[in-house]
């Protein structure tokens, strides 16, 4: 996990400096990626070399929707076949799922990638944004309606009432975002997972494009 952790930082990096953003990412625990590998391994591979790592490529589905999570190749092993061949097997994933729905997330200057993708199908479909605002000064815009706020517990009436809401709001069910973020609450205390929210959120920067096959 480490050694993939390591790729990921060191490719998003070289693209953002390449593009004049300067290094955004950073090393980050595997809570994500331990959690997917127990629930659906079969979305996990690896291109090695000599026994190290040049690549890997991590999707996984939930209900009809499949969601590309990670693809990742060596910034100095690029363009020779290894992310089309990672993607071809994530694709098989998705068809052996039976998901009905395909998405990821990537840079819009991340115009290899795009390339990468549409080439299998997947089409720039709905840009994502990034908005933040002091918190008392975004309260005092808001109308003075006493509201209550009760903690999230993680009861199955819980998870389902949140299920719900997704379905209503976006058209699917994330019970695996609230699980996931329910094990790094009870170990941290708090959570939070822009990558794993693939919707129109306020969650992502401003130069990230959400696609989807068509």
């Amino acid at each position: 996990m480490a050694a993939s952790d390591a790729l990921v930082v060191a490719s998003i990096n070289e693209l953002t400096v390449r593009h004049g953003f300067g290094p955004m990412a950073m090393p980050s625990p595997p809570s994500f990626q331990l959690f997917s590998l127990k629930d659906d391994p079969d979305g996990l591979w690896l291109a090695e070399e000599g026994g190290e790592i040049v690549g890997f490529a991590w999707s996984w589905v939930c209900g009809d929707v499949w969601f590309l999570a990670q693809l990742f190749v060596d910034p100095g092993r690029q363009g020779q076949g290894i992310g089309n061949a990672l993607l071809e097997r994530t694709l098989a994933h998705a068809r052996k799922s039976g998901a009905a729905h395909k998405a990821l997330i990537t840079f819009t200057f991340n115009r290899v990638s795009q390339g990468l993708y549409i080439r299998h199908g997947l089409f720039p479909k709905m840009p994502v944004y990034f908005f933040s605002a002091e918190r008392e000064r975004l309260r005092r815009t808001l109308p003075q309606v006493p509201l209550r706020a009760v903690a999230i517990d993680n009861s199955a009436g819980t998870m389902a009432n949140l299920g719900a809401i997704d379905c209503r709001a976006i058209g699917v069910s994330r019970e695996k975002h609230h699980a996931i973020c329910s094990m790094i609450r009870r170990s941290r205390g708090s959570c939070s997972m822009p990558v794993m929210i693939w919707s129109a959120t306020a969650m992502l920067a401003s130069t990230d494009i959400l696609v989807r096959s068509p």
